[in-house]
């Protein structure tokens, strides 16, 4: 179990042990998951995507299936389209299954989802990250410059680092604010419904 955050590290540890599941280890850093991989060689990894600081638990997994090709892999997310944690996230390894925290009613859930990791880990799964539809209609282009605006990037930056004009950008904002629902306001009130939306998508509401 890769979780930075000990309290809930701790309550899902002993969540699955009461599932009679073994847990041999339970690690909030890279370096602790790949120790745990070394002693322990566990058959299943669950990382948590966003580990704060660092490599994020997407990283993680790809090192421990590079260093065993058979361990199933678990990935566990607030967020309702993964592009939102940053364009430069590693690719999925092949079997992952990704699990939205939000969207998990029990924990059986989780439970059965683990066992299907152990028993299929290199099983061709669809990656569907949420129910969301209206993340997912937005392009890799879209969701850069969603994350650009909920960093307080000034549009003229946007444009300027895009290598596009302030008016294709404008375009860009518009067509994400249709695809979001958000009103089309010219004033400072439309940047905040984006940086509503963004922190919605990141499963972090405000």
């Amino acid at each position: 179990m890769v979780e930075d955050d000990a309290f809930s590290r701790v309550a899902l540890i002993d969540a699955l042990k009461l599932q009679r599941l073994h847990v041999v280890a339970g690690v909030s850093t890279a370096k602790e998951a790949l120790e745990a991989q070394k002693k322990f060689d566990p058959s299943v990894a669950i990382c948590d995507l966003d580990l704060g600081v660092g490599p994020t638990g997407l990283d993680i997994a790809q090192v421990l299936r590079q260093r065993n090709p058979k361990i199933g892999i678990v990935m566990l997310t607030s967020y309702r389209d993964p592009r939102l944690a940053g364009s430069d996230l590693p690719p999925l390894p092949q079997g992952a299954i990704l699990l939205n925290k939000r969207e998990l009613q029990s924990m059986s859930t989780i439970v059965m989802q683990i066992i299907a990791a152990a028993t299929s880990p290199l099983k061709k799964r669809k990656a569907d990250w949420s129910k969301s539809h209206k993340f997912q209609s937005l392009s890799d282009t879209q969701i850069a410059i969603l994350i650009s605006i909920a960093d307080g990037v000034p549009t003229s930056k946007i444009a300027e680092e895009r290598g596009v004009s302030e008016q294709a950008i404008e375009k860009t904002i518009s067509r994400i604010c249709k695809n979001l629902d958000i009103p089309q306001l010219k004033d400072k009130n439309q940047r905040i419904q984006i940086v509503r939306a963004f922190f919605y998508g990141a499963g972090r509401e405000i």
